[in-house]
């Protein structure tokens, strides 16, 4: 039986190295997965990393990632819990914003969520359809990350 999707080594090593080196980090960091449209091999989106190095905050997140196209987000977020214990959970954020046209990538990505999700090991799924542009947005998905169960 054949898959409709591929998850080549090298992104599988980088997913890897992603949740291992991401473990005791004081800051959110961020690794974007997207599907490659004529093969639909899933793989890390080298054009967004750079930026996504360098985000400080949630609300960075809209200006960073494409408003036109779903991508997923392997986020490792840094937070206190009410007892104090520093975590940083995984969370896997499919971005996919109201501004997708196409059918097809929003099929192509619902397809391969399973798959991403069972392949990063997270601790948490979110879908994110907002734009975050207004402050409720961020501080909603803020509230999701930090309160949702597997």
């Amino acid at each position: 039986m054949t898959t409709l999707y591929n998850i080549p080594t090298g992104t599988r090593d980088v997913i890897r190295k992603f949740r291992t080196s991401t473990s005791r980090s004081e800051t959110i960091r961020c690794l974007p997965i997207k599907i490659e449209a004529n093969s639909n091999e899933i793989i890390i989106d080298e054009d967004d990393q750079e930026e996504l190095d360098e985000i400080t905050d949630l609300a960075s997140l809209a200006e960073i990632l494409p408003d036109n196209s779903p991508r997923f987000l392997l986020m490792a977020y840094p937070l206190t819990t009410k007892e104090g214990i520093k975590q940083v959970p995984l969370i896997l954020l499919y971005w996919k914003p109201m501004t997708i046209v196409s059918q097809e990538w929003k099929m192509l990505y619902a397809g391969a969520a399973e798959m991403v999700k069972h392949e990063c090991g997270t601790y948490k799924f979110i879908e994110v359809s907002s734009d975050l542009e207004d402050d409720d947005d961020v501080e909603e998905l803020k509230e999701q990350i930090e309160t949702s169960k597997r």
